[in-house]
């Protein structure tokens, strides 16, 4: 019997565990990545409603600090805390989202201290705000 017959003959008699293995492996490889991609996507989602939390939080602080007559340095500084922590909690986001998040601290830096006397710095400080969060909703829309 010649080696080619062999083999053949040895696939034949195999064929069903050579199958089952083959099953085996790419349902293992389907598992680990689907796997993954949900831990992502949970990861995901918790800083997106974290994010939303704080601009919540900062929205709060914005309108206090042009409306209210009771605003404080610390609320300027709690402001700030949130700011760094919407901008630390896109990092483990999306591109998008961070941009948005840089683009929030960049407005709030220019406009913080101009709150508590001009309805203008609220207003720019609250459209970066609802940018943001617009963008993490349309993200976490987009979750599979």
């Amino acid at each position: 019997m010649s080696p080619k017959n062999r083999l053949l003959q040895l696939v034949d008699r195999n064929l069903l565990a050579v199958i089952s293995l083959a099953v085996a492996i790419a349902a293992l490889s389907y598992n680990s990545w689907r796997n993954e991609h949900s831990e992502d996507n949970r990861n995901h989602r918790a800083a997106g409603f974290e994010i939303m939390r704080e601009a919540a939080h900062l929205q709060l602080t914005v309108d206090r600090a042009t409306y209210a007559s009771n605003f404080k340095d610390d609320d300027a500084i709690q402001g700030w805390v949130r700011v760094n922590l919407i901008v630390s909690l896109s990092k483990t986001t999306t591109k998008e989202i961070k941009e948005k998040a840089l683009a929030l601290k960049k407005v709030w830096e220019e406009n913080w201290s101009q709150l508590y006397q001009s309805e203008e710095a609220n207003k720019k400080v609250t459209k970066s705000i609802n940018l943001l969060v617009e963008q993490v909703s349309f993200n976490l829309k987009s979750l599979r």
